[in-house]
């Protein structure tokens, strides 16, 4: 009781916070929906390639990954709600455009704004949770703007796909997008419910990345965060439901019902360890461990049930651990803060969030890359990858995974104190 208290003690953070934080949701929603979602619908509807397609992928995840850096910088200098203000411009051009053209460079480009004005929401809402509700109470503030992010996701997964079954996909991302529009005139209206900071008057430099990148406590926080998130993304958007179908005997809407429970999952994984932070007076190192530990435990979990061909069940439940592993690495955003500067809070988290982005690009490509190289049979009209392929992609995902597990011990606890103050 006295924690939410101490939460509500200035209820006017809350006309900011809440537009923000939804504003942000509806960025999950676009970079959920587009184009996993309704592949088959736009491949059919527009004659788009396999290769355009995951182009069109590609064209928001790397903008997006890429402009971290950016938007890092712009947040600590102007502060997260001046930078939303901009971004989300360029993110509602991205999303009302999508749905109102065909042709491919038109598509892209609506895909690289949403891309760009996305990857300024994530980080204002890490800088301004920060400010608005300090750093004692971040870890559960923080935690429950994961989850109403992660909650637009989920509207972009199942919900998303069955609403196309009934109306129109254009109709449907044009009501999107009007919903981002209503959260954003919302955010203006309420922009100065609480006073604003000043701009901050030093130059722009590359200093601050620098000293992230000289860091080697960075590299740590990178390889034992981003490895799960890494791992359960993939498994998410690119080949989970894929390996359900063709090895472990799911049906497609079974299938898609799975990996539609691994993001609720992830959702209150997310909220469930963040409350435990909090109460366990701001600690991170046990949380940071035990995600890279179910983590690993998962990879070699899923090794025995492939290689003993266990029943689908089982695979469910391990695809629930992913999620969970996937659940705490918000935790890893707040150490990688933390084990930086109160300077540049915005900084730290963008270099986290590229890393992971771009991981998450490089490694699909290469896991394509690595089934392609097995045999694979035509059924049904689709195409069925070998048992033996699957169990060569989760034993090299194995080894990954426990050598962030090792780097994980090496991580020091912050129990929300930064490292440094400053920079100079």
């Amino acid at each position: 009781m006295a924690l939410w208290q101490e939460i509500f003690k200035n209820k006017r953070s809350f006309g900011i916070f809440i537009p923000l934080v939804l504003l942000y949701a509806t960025s999950y929603f676009q970079r959920t929906a587009l184009p996993g979602t309704i592949y088959n619908t736009l491949v059919n509807e527009l004659g788009l390639s396999a290769v355009q397609m995951a182009n069109l992928g590609a064209s928001f995840i790397y903008t997006y990954a890429i402009c971290q850096l950016i938007s890092g910088v712009m947040v600590d200098h102007f502060c997260g709600v001046r930078v939303t203000l901009t971004g989300g411009l360029v993110f509602l051009a991205g999303s009302f455009l999508f749905p109102l053209c065909s042709s491919l460079p038109m598509l892209y480009l609506s895909r690289m704004l949403t891309g760009i004005g996305a990857s300024t929401m994530f980080l204002s809402v890490v800088r301004e949770t920060d400010r608005l509700f300090g750093r004692k109470n971040y870890a559960v503030m923080f935690g429950i703007a994961y989850f109403c992010g992660y909650g637009g996701g989920l509207m972009g997964s199942l919900p998303f796909e069955r609403l196309c079954t009934i109306f129109p996909w254009r109709h449907i991302l044009l009501g999107a997008a009007v919903v981002s529009l209503v959260l954003y005139l919302i955010l203006l209206l309420c922009r100065n419910r609480v006073p604003l900071p000043p701009v901050s008057k030093t130059p722009f430099s590359l200093k601050p990345f620098i000293f992230v990148l000289k860091n080697p406590l960075t590299w740590m926080t990178i390889i034992a965060g981003n490895v799960n998130f890494c791992i359960y993304f993939v498994v998410q958007t690119f080949f989970g439901k894929k390996f359900l179908q063709d090895f472990a005997g799911f049906s497609s809407a079974a299938a898609s019902g799975v990996i539609f429970a691994l993001t609720l999952i992830c959702m209150f994984t997310m909220l469930t360890s963040s409350f435990l932070t909090r109460m366990t007076g701001n600690r991170r190192r046990p949380l940071v461990i035990t995600a890279c530990g179910i983590g690993a435990a998962s990879t070699i979990f899923m090794i025995l049930a492939i290689a003993c061909h266990l029943p689908g069940w089982v695979f469910a439940v391990i695809y629930c651990l992913f999620a969970m592993s996937a659940g705490i690495p918000p935790i890893f955003s707040m150490v990688m803060q933390e084990l930086n500067s109160k300077d540049i809070v915005g900084q730290a988290a963008a270099t986290s969030n590229m890393f992971g982005y771009l991981g998450v690009a490089v490694s699909s490509q290469l896991i394509g890359l690595l089934l392609d190289c097995f045999d694979k049979v035509e059924l049904n009209g689709n195409t069925v990858y070998s048992a033996d392929a699957y169990l060569t992609l989760f034993i090299i995902l194995a080894a990954v995974s426990a050598f962030s597990f090792l780097m994980s011990f090496r991580i020091p606890e912050t129990r929300g104190h930064y490292l440094h103050l400053h920079i100079n």
